[in-house]
């Protein structure tokens, strides 16, 4: 065999050879570039999962916070109100047994309990087992002075006091009430409130959560009374209306599946969600705290960690589902009050980062697969295409495909370990310059995705819970004690506004410019959320502020418009109302500032609308002029103002309530008073919007005046 053929035969086979361990080598490079990328893609997705675990629950830590602090501090407030009660009692009855013969005197007569009615009033009992005696009698006259105190404090907490009571040690049960249950067999000085408060007179006793004599879920606060020998002579107690108790501190939570519970002292369940489902199925109180909480004794170190500033919110089972809670000490009882979340619902955003980033990974391993068969193909035909010079081929080849396939692979493992900032440094003009450039730049969209899905999660979460804070703090700032003046016996007055879903700058205010004036306000602030919120706020402020100086409503209005237009950057406005009326003459003067038509009753007895001139609404143009005037209220007379959330209210079809719809709901009112009316249309606009969506917040005033005392004797 000639040279040239061996030559040619052994630079065949050498390409051969070549061949098979370049391809070899290749195929074993880009199987382990496949599987490193594989476990980095997943280390990656784990780590982003508990990164983003970890900040969603840091967020819903702060969330829980805010919520706890917030929900301690209305409870704390209103079970003060409660002792407040309680220890003025208290004081007031150890006045009657300090000086008696002053007060035998009492324009207060008493009624057995068996023979009281069913309003809120005073009544008394005798102890089963009490002969009744002329100094007992005597001093249930002394007693019945009580109802002084009783009486302003169960009108003013009606909503928060179920009744008001005072035993003593010869066997007087004298309470203010609307429940007339005699109870022939009931021992004053054997109930657990009694005891309890003569046991530890000087101090307030709470009693936690019990089923009471009428069998109703009850909590209890109860003082003792001495007389001036120091001796307890009687108790003065109060029960807390339980539902109201549930409805101020379960009634709001974080998300969708936030609850709040309470704990007593003993750190028993004096409230929860399930509370009056569980009395019913259970035939009693199920309120013990292991009853409803796994590992209940590592979970109650934790609370009180918790409470008492040494821990941070933790995770607990509760009624067989995972909690992620937090809890504070309500300081007027030492009871605890711990909110929740469950914990599926803080984790469910990172289902959403999972999926988006398996289909990242998945476009993005299509992409090198394309890439690895287009270099295995041009790899083939520059082996064939340079046979001749085989042996610096095999030099290039290892040098141009192989250094920087590893050091792709070297930067793989690093961001495998954690390192998104280390970039690999191929920038050849190849394929593998190409697969090097885009896992560059998965890694910088998948840094992106990471850290915007916690931005933007963290953003949700503030702003969610920003909102449901403005809009209780819009709620409150509104009058919702009815009736507002009860000394003022010329007007019946009442008013209503029900929110949309979103914070809204509705609102309605009134108050008493003097002893015979009557300030009536109402008002809609242009646009939605926090910024119409605050402007209302402003509002709201500037105009009470002002009214309380004196002048006419067009005055106040013209001075109002003139502070709201400074600085007014975000051009917001407001479309109000103003009418101070004379209680005396009844006479309402009034100035409007781009609102709604008052409605008048006139003698007819029958509403309607009363046209009268705009002024340009608030904060719209500084300098802007009001015109006053009169409307002359008769006796029964009323007058209806409202906001556009009443005629603009939107059925599914998308018809108008209306005015027309308005007047005929005020007109086919059962009774003058105030709030039947205001009842009736809202219940009118409701049937009339049925399960389409409210958009706007529907405000409404209604005043009666029933006439001075001249008008009233005729």
């Amino acid at each position: 065999m000639k040279i040239g053929k061996k030559l040619i035969l052994s630079m065949l086979a050498l390409t051969v050879g070549t061949m098979l361990l370049v391809y070899g080598g290749l195929y074993a490079i880009v199987a382990d570039m496949r599987e490193n990328i594989q476990t980095l893609y997943e280390e990656i997705r784990t780590g982003a999962e508990q990164t983003i675990e970890e900040g969603l629950y840091a967020q819903d830590s702060d969330s829980l916070g805010v919520l706890a602090d917030m929900q301690m501090e209305v409870t704390d407030s209103r079970l003060r109100i409660v002792s407040d009660a309680v220890e003025q009692s208290a004081e007031f009855a150890e006045r009657l047994y300090a000086s008696p013969a002053s007060y035998l005197n009492s324009r207060y007569d008493p009624v057995h309990l068996s023979k009281a009615p069913d309003t809120l009033s005073a009544r008394y009992m005798f102890s089963a087992g009490v002969e009744e005696t002329a100094a007992l009698r005597e001093e249930l006259k002394v007693l019945s002075n009580m109802e002084e105190i009783f009486a302003p404090v169960m009108r003013y907490n009606s909503k928060l006091l179920d009744n008001l009571y005072v035993g003593t040690a010869s066997g007087i049960f004298y309470q203010y009430t609307d429940n007339n249950v005699f109870r022939e067999n009931y021992v004053v000085t054997q109930r657990h409130w009694y005891e309890s408060a003569a046991a530890s007179p000087d101090k307030i006793m709470w009693k936690e959560t019990e089923i009471d004599s009428y069998g109703r879920p009850c909590i209890t606060a109860s003082m003792a009374v001495k007389d001036p020998a120091g001796k307890v002579v009687a108790v003065v107690a109060a029960d807390v209306n339980f539902e109201q108790m549930m409805s101020n501190v379960i009634g709001s939570g974080l998300g969708e599946t936030g609850t709040t519970f309470v704990l007593g002292v003993t750190r028993d369940l004096v409230a929860y969600s399930t509370f009056m489902d569980d009395v019913k199925a259970h035939n009693g109180l199920y309120n013990a705290f292991e009853d409803h909480f796994a590992d209940a004794k590592n979970v109650l170190k934790k609370i009180d960690d918790c409470a008492f500033g040494h821990g941070e919110a933790f995770h607990a089972e509760l009624d067989g589902r995972e909690i992620y809670m937090t809890a504070r000490e309500i300081p007027s009882t030492g009871w605890l009050l711990c909110t929740a979340i469950n914990a599926e619902e803080v984790t469910e955003p990172i289902g959403k980062v999972t999926a988006q980033s398996d289909r990242l990974f998945a476009d993005a391993r299509t992409k090198m697969t394309n890439e690895f068969k287009s270099l295995i193909v041009n790899a083939l035909i520059a082996l064939v295409v340079i046979a001749l010079i085989v042996s610096v081929i095999e030099y290039f080849i290892s040098r141009t495909i192989s250094k920087p396939v590893i050091k792709l692979t070297d930067t793989v493992k690093n961001t495998g370990e954690g390192d998104f900032d280390k970039k690999s440094e191929i920038d050849t003009r190849d394929e593998i310059g190409d697969l090097a450039r885009g896992f560059n730049k998965m890694q910088d969209n998948l840094k992106l995705y990471t850290e915007n899905l916690k931005t933007v999660t963290a953003e949700k979460e503030r702003i969610g819970a920003e909102l449901n804070v403005a809009t209780q703090i819009q709620a409150d700032m509104l009058p919702r004690i009815f009736p507002p003046f009860p000394q003022k016996k010329e007007i019946d007055l009442y008013a209503s506004m029900t929110p949309a879903k979103e914070v809204g700058g509705d609102f309605y205010d009134f108050f008493l410019v003097d002893e015979n004036h009557l300030a009536l306000v109402i008002a809609d602030v242009s646009g939605k959320g926090v910024p119409a919120a605050l402007f209302m706020v402003i509002s709201k402020t500037l105009i009470k502020n002002r009214a309380m100086r004196g002048g006419t409503p067009a005055q106040i209005l013209a001075d109002v418009n003139n502070q709201l237009c400074e600085g007014n950057d975000a051009e917001m406005f407001v479309t109000c109302w103003l009418g101070i009326f004379d209680l005396t003459t009844g006479i309402l003067t009034a100035a409007s500032a781009g609102h709604e038509f008052p409605a008048v009753c006139g003698p007819d007895r029958r509403f309607e609308l009363f046209h009268d001139k705009h002024g340009f609404v608030l904060a719209g143009m500084e300098g802007a002029r009001y015109r006053d005037y009169e409307i002359q209220l008769q006796r029964g007379g009323s007058i209806f103002v409202y906001t556009d959330g009443v005629p603009e209210a939107t059925n599914a079809e998308s018809e108008m309530f209306g005015t027309e719809r308005m007047l005929e709901a005020l007109n086919r009112r059962s009774d003058p008073a105030a709030k039947t009316f205001i009842t009736e249309v809202a219940a009118d606009v409701t049937a009339f919007t049925g399960e389409a969506p409210q958009f706007d917040d529907v405000t409404m005033i209604g005043m009666t005046w029933r006439g001075n005392e001249s008008t009233q004797s005729e």
